[in-house]
């Protein structure tokens, strides 16, 4: 054979795989999937949130779904699992699969004891965070779980069912724990993270369908991973990765503004969350925040008309004409809310949870936004095992001069993670409960000082019921919680309008007057809740307070609050009222986009409250 003859030859190119390579094919031996079925359990326990909505379920639901399996999303609210396991047993899943957060670990155990006394022969699988960071801990402690997560779900997942599905071992399976027949429990090495985000489908928009394309907004996912090192954080980062690959990883711009055009078009929805630990990762500066100005770009030039909300960090944000013009293209691509990690007013407590930010960072960040009409969502964290009396004096101080109308942000504790620095140091210290390991009680620990623990515990049992300020569960929503979630609605409606009718003079008139009274009420809520803390902490470390007076004080942050929701309410309505006389539509900044009818286009409602 000649030269030429073996070079015309076809050569098939050879296919090299890479740690994290991940393709979503089924095992050809699997020929009906769709008889294979899996629950995913969303259990509603923990902190104030606006939407219920969980991509790593709907990100696993989505990569089963592509290959045939049957699957379903299933919420679960606080105290009705009764009802649940009665109705999932009627689905009839060969695998019931939990995310773990350290709020519901409890939770997940009463709900598979009943589900286990329900379907005793199935597989019961649970993962998220406090999977990853505790494995065989959580078989110890959940004597009905048959195995635990480790990692990122979506290779895991498709795995896991395929071996199910063939009545093959899980021995080898990489990035789980297992309960093995008789008894003993094995984990096996992680596996490695998904370096092409690009691959995966969509997730699953169960949740939203479920509640009628009306949740307060959808979660987009446009990164994993996180360059910082917060030492209180799980949120996989560099000081706390499990899995080997990259600590940041980033979709393309293209593919984001292809799921949020997907979400418009399909789900006629338009106000999202942005669920990156940071926006402009990886690096905070000219490369992350080249994506970023992508993203907003690509958004308006598709007329995509959305509002959406992201997380930043404050050393990244500087007094620049750059980073001013980015936030201006953000804003006008749809940006509302930013939540910061500010955490601390004290230079000291931000060395201890190794943030990169100064104050000095978090005092122009805060007023960077504020400049442009964002509303700022900020992380603190006044009250841990090595707060003082004095940090606690000058973070009250720091809250009172920039952002304390949400009493919360005044009298919040840390709470513990699994897998971070922050609790490898207290465990060290001896601060950490003996039971800690077992129940994941995120407030199981003491503080140093003693009076410090008392405060805690005092403003801690001031609003909600024992759920919250012994575990952190919200059940019955007080005054305070409403008027947190109230806050943002009503700074949307604001931002949302301005960006609508701009150019309506009248309609800036009224909404500037609107502001401004908003601004005022702001600023007596933080100026009261001020001194409502400083006359309490006097009390308590002078042993001057009575179980009379806390429930007094119960009862009157309750009215306060109730108040003041009722008067920015009223005056809510009234400019929208108002705005309606100028024949200005103000139902256009709902959240949701109306759906073309036969006949000529949908009634608008025009009462002039936000209607998202």
């Amino acid at each position: 054979m000649t030269t030429d003859a073996i070079t015309s030859l076809p050569i098939e190119p050879v296919r090299r795989t890479r740690p994290g390579d991940f393709t979503i094919e089924l095992d050809e031996r699997i020929t009906d999937p769709g008889a294979f079925r899996v629950s995913f359990v969303i259990l509603l326990d923990g902190d104030l949130v606006m939407s219920p909505e969980h991509l790593g379920v709907a990100y696993m639901a989505a990569v089963l779904r592509q290959v045939g399996f049957t699957c379903e999303i299933r919420e679960v609210e606080h105290g009705s699992h009764r009802e649940a396991v009665a109705e999932i047993a009627g689905f009839g899943p060969h695998l019931v699969c939990f995310t773990l957060m350290s709020l519901n670990v409890p939770s997940c155990v009463e709900f598979a004891r009943a589900l286990r006394h329900e379907l005793p022969d199935v597989m019961i699988a649970c993962g998220g965070p406090a999977g990853t960071f505790t494995g065989k801990d959580v078989l110890r402690g959940n004597p009905y779980a048959d195995i635990v997560a480790v990692g990122e779900g979506e290779p895991l997942i498709l795995d896991l069912v395929q071996r199910l599905v063939l009545g093959e071992s899980v021995d080898d399976c990489p990035g789980i724990a297992y309960r093995r027949p008789d008894g003993a429990l094995r984990q096996n090495a992680p596996r490695p993270l998904v370096h092409d985000l690009d691959v995966l489908p969509y997730p699953a928009r169960d949740q939203l369908r479920a509640h009628g394309n009306k949740l307060e907004y959808v979660r987009v996912s446009t990164s994993r991973g996180c360059v910082a090192r917060c030492t209180f954080c799980s949120a996989p980062n560099l000081g706390n990765r499990v899995q080997a690959g990259k600590a940041w990883r980033g979709r393309s711009a293209e593919s984001v503004v292809d799921e949020v055009e997907h979400l418009v078009r399909e789900h006629h929805f338009r106000t999202l969350d942005f669920v990156d630990s940071t926006f402009e990762d990886p690096d905070g500066g000219r490369v992350g925040k080249k994506r970023v100005r992508a993203i907003a770009q690509g958004i308006l030039d598709r007329g995509l008309d959305i509002y959406y909300n992201v997380c930043m960090r404050a050393e990244n944000w500087h007094d620049t004409p750059e980073d001013h013009d980015l936030l201006d293209l953000m804003v006008r691509s749809g940006l509302e809310k930013v939540n910061v990690g500010i955490e601390s007013g004290v230079a000291e407590e931000l060395l201890l949870w190794d943030k990169r930010a100064t104050v000095e960072d978090n005092v122009t960040v805060i007023r960077m936004l504020r400049e442009h009409g964002i509303y700022l969502a900020m992380g603190f964290i006044p009250f841990h095992p090595y707060a003082t009396v004095e940090t606690l004096v000058e973070n009250a101080g720091f809250l009172r001069a920039h952002a304390g109308h949400n009493l919360r942000r005044l009298t919040e504790r840390l709470e513990v993670y699994p897998g971070t620095s922050i609790e490898t140091k207290m465990a060290a210290d001896g601060l950490l409960g003996d039971d800690y390991r077992r129940t994941l009680d995120p407030y199981d620990y003491r503080f140093k000082d003693e009076r410090v623990q008392r405060l805690a515990v005092y403003y801690a049992s001031l609003y909600n019921n024992d759920d919250y300020h012994e575990r952190g569960v919200i059940t019955d929503q007080s005054a305070v919680f409403e008027f947190e979630t109230f806050n943002v609605v009503v700074q949307t409606f604001v931002s949302r309008l301005y960006r609508r009718f701009h150019r309506e003079a009248g309609a800036m008139a009224e909404l500037d007057d609107f502001k401004d009274f908003l601004h005022a009420r702001r600023q007596e809520m933080g100026a009261a809740n001020h001194a409502f803390f400083m006359e309490n902490l006097d009390d308590v470390l002078s042993g001057r307070l009575d179980a009379a007076k806390r429930r007094r004080q119960v009862q009157e942050i309750e009215d306060r609050f109730r108040r003041c929701i009722d008067d920015i309410r009223g005056r809510q309505l009234r400019t929208g009222m108002r705005l309606h006389r100028l024949g200005l539509d103000v139902a256009e900044i709902s959240s949701t986009l109306p759906v073309p009818e036969p006949g000529g286009a949908p009634r608008s409602y025009n009462g002039g409250a936000p209607t998202w």
